[in-house]
């Protein structure tokens, strides 16, 4: 008889597990223009827009940077800290029913989408005279230090 109990309990323990649902966590970042490098908490996940899943909430690094074919920045690297929040279904002990019990799927998924702003960077000209101006302020700096 405690053995049929014992094999019922456990039946029933296994047939939680294999109908329960899960909740399926997605973060998907764009970015206008397309194309820009992802990086999730400093860490490389493509290029926009790009779709990754997560387990934790929390707050998230997301930087974004678009380059052209020689690797040199096009548009400003945009830098963002987004807040992923708890759904009421995640609480304790609310978790508990959504993650194991549920026999469905829940998606709980996240949309950023950002903004790009071209990088405007002075004529090379004015970058090598500016150079230039910089090395000479120091170099006469250098010689009056030299002079004391």
């Amino acid at each position: 008889m405690l053995k049929q109990k014992l094999g019922f309990i456990f039946i029933f323990l296994l047939s939680f597990t294999a109908f329960s649902g899960c909740v399926l966590r997605t973060l998907t970042i764009d970015s206008k223009p397309p194309g820009a490098t992802v990086y999730l908490d400093n860490t490389p996940i493509g290029e926009t827009p790009v779709t990754v899943p997560f387990t934790y909430y929390g707050t998230r690094k997301i930087t974004l940077e678009k380059t052209d074919a020689d690797g040199k920045l096009i548009y400003e690297r945009k830098i963002v800290y987004e807040k992923l929040s708890l759904p009421v279904y995640q609480i304790f002990p609310l978790d508990f029913f959504s993650e194991i019990v549920l026999p469905v799927d829940i998606k709980d998924e996240h949309f950023f989408t950002y903004q790009l702003v071209p990088l405007n960077l002075p004529p090379t000209v004015e970058i090598q005279k500016n150079v230039l101006k910089n090395a000479e302020e120091l170099r006469e700096k250098f010689e009056t230090e030299l002079a004391r």
